[in-house]
């Protein structure tokens, strides 16, 4: 599944680098890292995963550099896949002819280990493609919900709106100990929907 783990890292890539520096025209350049990806299919073995071929893609990109963008990540992206697989990549050929391999523990086509590194990729682009869509939109909306006001506030508006629909704006009740051998006075004041309710002791007009 080496070519299929080549297409992911490829969104994965292109995806990162797209939200990083705000790349124009997302799809089109995910398309062209897709193909990108697949560039190696063609070549000679020697030459699959050559620095060679960064060349014809540098001089591409003096007409056409939304594209070669895409097909320079996509193809990049090829070449990490094939760092951990047991073929390895020919980085210098034809200059040099060594073979650079990853880590020991390299991936074999049709193991567990390459099926797992499959389903973790297939993970990663589908973050990787929402987050450079809708990153900004996300990232927005951290901030927001970090600061313990925002919270505050959430609980204030709630609260008026529950108030909304009284005419008189919000209700106070009032109790008043009937076993008071005193009189008292209620004064009722009310001021932009609010109403404030004051009792005090009663004094007879003189």
């Amino acid at each position: 599944m080496s070519n299929f783990n080549e297409l992911l890292a490829a969104v994965v890539l292109y995806s990162l680098f797209s939200y990083l520096l705000n790349l124009p025209d997302y799809f089109i350049g995910l398309l062209t890292a897709i193909v990108g990806s697949q560039i190696s299919t063609i070549l000679p073995h020697n030459f699959k995963t050559s620095f060679l071929v960064y060349i014809p893609l540098i001089i591409l990109s003096f007409w056409c550099l939304n594209i070669t963008v895409g097909l320079m990540i996509g193809y990049s992206a090829s070449i990490f896949i094939c760092l951990l697989s047991k073929r390895g990549c020919k980085l210098l050929y034809p200059i040099k002819n060594t073979t650079f391999i990853g880590p020991r523990n390299y991936l074999e086509n049709d193991t567990k280990g390459d099926y797992a590194a499959t389903t973790f990729l297939i993970v990663m682009a589908l973050i990787s493609v929402v987050f450079s869509l809708f990153g900004n939109t996300i990232v927005d909306t951290l901030n927001e919900t970090s600061d313990p006001s925002y919270y505050v506030n959430k609980m204030y508006e709630n609260t008026n709106n529950n108030y909304s629909d009284y005419e008189n704006g919000f209700i106070q009740y009032i109790n008043i100990d009937a076993s008071d051998d005193l009189n008292r006075n209620v004064t009722t004041t009310k001021n932009n929907n609010t109403t404030t309710t004051i009792v005090s002791e009663y004094s007879p007009p003189v």
